[in-house]
């Protein structure tokens, strides 16, 4: 099992931090987003910490792949977005996404590949003033 950490803000924009190896690891990766991360840490954000299935074994890269869907609205923004199981092999990762689209209709489709532990957004987020 590992834990997927996402992040969002006011708005519940969504930022995908990573996968840990535990709950508590994801947690403090939380806790230090919260409090040090521009744009995290500036504007009421929560988070949130959900278990994802491992198919498969991890290789000694601490590769891991998973399978993201969703659909854009009118203003080209993400809605329905729907994400994988963990899958060790990336062959098999790309049969359960072969599968995936034949089950759901959504617009986009990603399949990435992520280290376990590597954290994303580290840079966080900025706002930009609309002249609307």
């Amino acid at each position: 099992m590992l834990y997927s950490l996402s992040m969002f803000n006011e708005r519940q924009e969504g930022f995908f931090v990573g996968l840990f190896v535990s709950r508590k690891e994801a947690q403090q990766a939380a806790e230090h987003y919260l409090s040090v991360v521009p744009g995290l840490r500036d504007y009421p954000c929560t988070y949130e910490i959900m278990e994802k299935p491992v198919i498969g074994a991890i290789d000694s890269s601490g590769q891991i792949h998973m399978i993201w869907a969703w659909d854009e609205n009118e203003n080209g923004n993400e809605t329905g977005i729907w994400s994988s199981s963990c899958y060790g092999a990336l062959s098999e990762a790309q049969r359960a996404m072969e599968a995936a689209k034949r089950r759901m209709n959504k617009q986009e489709w990603s399949l990435d590949t992520y280290w376990i532990g590597q954290c994303h957004w580290t840079e966080g987020f900025a706002r930009v003033a609309s002249s609307e």
